[in-house]
């Protein structure tokens, strides 16, 4: 199993279905949301996508040659990468030109959940398959969806 690089760092690891892609976390985790947008349900096969995001430096990632990347959407902004050995879901990387490289780990690739946020909100809320039984915010739209993502991101890099 890989582990982080120093002994303050988070010890979560996780990767694909069949372990050819796996990656370690080694900084702070900025945020984690619910997507309920189509595409995220299509690439996760779930009711929804329960996202960790941090930044790129913080991933240590092996068995990148084996991630398949490929924007779904326009604007190209999330380039969503499968394993090409099994189909599984590994990282995806966030795009935007004027922020520092995120990266978003799907929850469900983790060896474990401990340690890691709660959850902030959902987006994509229109999109919903059924309904969330919680008291978090609740987004719905394209702008109220992405203006949510964006401020919890900026939020959560000038903290770290």
């Amino acid at each position: 199993m890989m582990t982080p690089p120093d002994s303050n760092s988070l010890p979560m690891s996780g990767g694909c279905m069949c372990g050819e892609v796996r990656y370690a976390i080694s900084g702070p985790l900025l945020f984690r949301a619910h997507c309920h947008c189509e595409t995220c349900q299509a690439y996760t096969q779930a009711e929804h996508a329960d996202i960790i995001v941090m930044r790129s430096r913080d991933v240590i990632l092996e068995g990148e040659s084996q991630i398949g990347f490929r924007f779904h959407q326009f604007p190209p902004v999330i380039n969503r990468g499968t394993c090409a050995a099994c189909g599984g879901v590994a990282v995806e990387r966030i795009h935007l030109p004027v922020s520092p490289k995120l990266t978003i780990i799907p929850a469900q690739t983790l060896e474990s959940t401990d340690g890691a946020p709660n959850v902030a909100f959902h987006m994509f809320y229109h999109r919903r398959v059924k309904d969330a039984q919680d008291r978090l915010p609740k987004h719905s739209g394209y702008l109220r969806s992405q203006t949510a993502f964006s401020m919890a991101a900026l939020r959560s890099l000038r903290k770290t």
